[in-house]
């Protein structure tokens, strides 16, 4: 009996190692309610129009490099829709009634209104981060995070980004 639980603490050893050894993902899955969905890494990112910010994260600023999330949302099809007086109401900017759930690799999620990411709309800066201080992201933080640059404290401001979902939550 005790070489079978030896046998068995050594198998889960085993089996524990073997996931903490896996690669990371280089890249983040965008989908859900858009056009198209992908899988972005940073050369994707980047093309989108890398930007850079000051962060303040603890009391300490950063200078942040990274892609609008907005930016990202456009890339894969998303508009916000019509606008105006001869638009029906349930069509009205039917795209600024929509959520993106952020999931970093610890399954932490933050969610954000589509609407308040978008330049010239809502007052929200959601940063795709891949560097900080001039510097790539560490493994515990990266290879992505979100920076939102207007937030009061950081807790939208996951580490380890895997994914995002665009969420359609309105009902109708």
């Amino acid at each position: 009996m005790p070489s079978r639980a030896v046998a068995l603490l050594c198998l889960f050893a085993l089996a524990a190692s073997a996931r903490a050894e896996e690669p990371v993902p280089r890249t983040i899955d965008v989908s859900g309610s858009l056009p198209r969905s992908a899988s972005l890494g940073q050369t994707e990112l980047s093309a989108l129009g890398a930007t850079t910010g000051t962060w303040t994260l603890h009391g300490t600023k950063h200078q942040v490099t990274g892609v609008r999330l907005d930016k990202v949302l456009t890339h894969l099809g998303f508009t916000p829709g019509p606008m105006g007086k001869d638009v029906p109401v349930a069509e009205k900017r039917a795209g600024f009634r929509k959520v993106v759930v952020a999931t970093a690799r610890d399954g932490f999620q933050a969610v954000f209104s589509v609407a308040e990411c978008f330049q010239g709309m809502g007052p929200g800066e959601v940063l795709v981060v891949w560097a900080v201080d001039g510097r790539p992201l560490a493994p515990a933080e990266g290879p992505f995070r979100l920076a939102v640059l207007t937030d009061a404290e950081p807790s939208r401001s996951l580490r380890q980004l895997k994914k995002l979902d665009v969420l359609d939550v309105v009902a109708r």
